[in-house]
């Protein structure tokens, strides 16, 4: 009994020092980058209302031994998280009072409000490949060394004759886009606003569009007075599939 309070009271004492002050930056893996598109009401115009969707963010870090979990909005200050922010990248992160700075590189930091944060075994260490990509990344691109001009004061008359320009080749075709690495999910519900749970975490209400992994889901849709709607489905890179959850009313 002394012992798991021990154990408990110095968890605690972990995240209210890793949250009370400003932590430096430390190396950290990404666990999971989701968005999902949230529709709320802005305005009503003769009694009927006016809907804006907004896409929300959610990132959760692998840092030390710790999971945290954090949500933010892009806006002019904050840009969608980079598409390379996947599963195991190694990103910088840091804890400021209730948010959370994540960044790969000077351009892409987003600050997130932190939601979740829970202990987990050790993080794996970055590799010297890894580290060595960070660091080149925040240090920024070197600037080109300046074209030597040695030979243009050479006189004319021991100058050689000019070569005929080569022409350029043509410039390499465009890559092709990326393939999608996550499935889309609308999901609406009878009756309106019911809360959506996807694998056991709530994710917002109904009406919501919804980007995840692929792979096996599980939904849920709840509301007080119905009883809960349920549904499994798989999810494939790419896919756009639709859940229409009839809650039926409990009569108890």
């Amino acid at each position: 009994m002394k012992k798991a309070f021990a154990r408990t009271l110095i968890s605690l004492l972990f995240v209210s020092r890793l949250l009370a002050a400003d932590s430096p930056w430390q190396p950290a893996r990404i666990v999971e980058v989701k968005s999902q598109t949230q529709t709320k009401n802005t305005v009503w115009v003769v009694n009927t209302p006016v809907s804006e969707d907004q896409v929300v963010y959610t990132i959760t870090v692998h840092v030390r031994d710790r999971l945290v979990t954090g949500s933010f909005v892009p806006g002019e200050t904050h840009a969608a998280p980079p598409e390379t922010w996947v599963r195991d990248s190694p990103v910088q992160v840091q804890v400021a009072g209730d948010y959370l700075y994540v960044r790969s590189s000077p351009s892409d930091e987003v600050r997130a409000r932190i939601s979740r944060n829970k202990a987990a075994p050790p993080m794996r260490a970055w590799s010297p490949a890894e580290a060595s990509a960070i660091k080149d990344a925040m240090a920024g691109t070197p600037a080109e060394p300046a074209q030597s001009v040695i030979g243009f004061d050479v006189p004319a008359k021991t100058a050689p004759v000019a070569s005929p320009p080569v022409q350029a080749a043509p410039p390499p075709p465009p890559p092709p886009p990326a393939e999608p690495t996550t499935g889309q999910v609308t999901v609406s519900s009878v009756p309106y606003l019911a809360e959506v749970y996807v694998d056991d975490e709530s994710v917002g209400y109904t009406p919501a569009k919804l980007r995840l992994p692929p792979g096996k889901h599980s939904f849920r849709c709840e509301k007080a007075g119905y009883k809960p709607w349920t549904k499994e489905i798989t999810i494939t890179a790419g896919s756009e599939l639709t859940l229409d959850a009839t809650l039926a009313a409990d009569k108890k």
